[in-house]
């Protein structure tokens, strides 16, 4: 197995990824739904000099609060989840993300460059890598991410992968639909994909296998029921002139909403 170097600034007043990581690994050892599951750091090292100093250094006219450090982590080589097709895009995905979730380490970036995988004993073994954006429970601010949120990112991972890749090779440019959610602002983004949620028949494409559009279809059915659900309760608090609150995410809430997705049909 090779081995896979990352670079990245990290904001300074943020738990860094090793810190995250070394929780990760207390975690895996009484859990075994996350051993295995969760990238190897083999070497990394964090450059003193923050932005800010630098900014100083140079004379810019900058604040001297905030800033990134630079992080220099050494991983096991994994291979990318676009190599995976059909039913084994689903066997990979979930395999230790609730659990970290239950246990207060939040990835919170979701996304097929950070959804690795490995065979091992003949078996594939799904990865969750790149917890630089990953928060731990008491490090959440004013805007609480939601378990919710990781999952549906999910979803969108499946569909951009699905529609864009065949065997593991991306089709060629005039084939591939969703090329723009990756060019577009937030809130064009947004309506992108609600179009796409509305007129989902439209992307049907001849290169998907049935039983995968099957579970994409089903996926999606079950996220615009959950979000149909959350946007009457909406409309009902703000019809009584109050503000809805933010409830707290129990541990049954994630349950059932990951096993909506896996007792899909397909």
């Amino acid at each position: 197995m090779g081995r896979w170097p990352r670079f990245f600034w990290g904001e300074v007043n943020h738990t860094s990824e090793p810190k995250i990581l070394d929780k990760v690994k207390e975690i895996a050892k009484v859990h075994s739904t996350i051993k295995d599951h969760i990238p190897e750091l083999l070497w990394h090292h964090t450059f003193t000099n923050p932005t800010f100093a630098i900014r100083e250094a140079l004379g810019v006219a900058e604040p001297t609060t905030g800033g990134r450090m630079l992080y220099t982590l050494v991983f096991h080589k994994l291979h990318p989840i676009t190599k995976l097709r059909g039913i084994e895009l689903f066997d990979v995905w979930y395999q230790c993300h609730g659990s970290l979730w239950k246990e207060g380490v939040f990835h919170r970036d979701v996304s097929p460059g950070n959804l690795m995988w490995y065979r091992s004993l003949g078996k594939l073994i799904g990865v969750l890598s790149d917890f630089d954006l990953s928060s731990l429970a008491d490090d959440q601010g004013e805007v609480k991410h939601r378990y919710r949120h990781d999952l549906e990112s999910f979803m969108w991972c499946f569909a951009w992968i699905s529609l864009r890749y065949e065997n593991g090779a991306l089709l060629p440019v005039k084939s591939r639909r969703l090329d723009d959610w990756a060019t577009s602002d937030a809130v064009t983004c947004g309506m992108l994909k609600l179009y796409f949620l509305n007129n989902l028949k439209e992307y049907r494409s001849p290169h998907i296998e049935s039983l995968m559009w099957k579970f994409l279809v089903e996926c999606f059915v079950v996220l615009k029921k959950e979000a149909d659900a959350r946007y009457h309760v909406g409309l009902q608090w703000l019809s009584d002139g109050d503000e809805q609150p933010d409830s707290e995410e129990s541990e049954s809430d994630i349950d059932g909403f990951l096993q909506a997705f896996k007792c899909t049909t397909s």
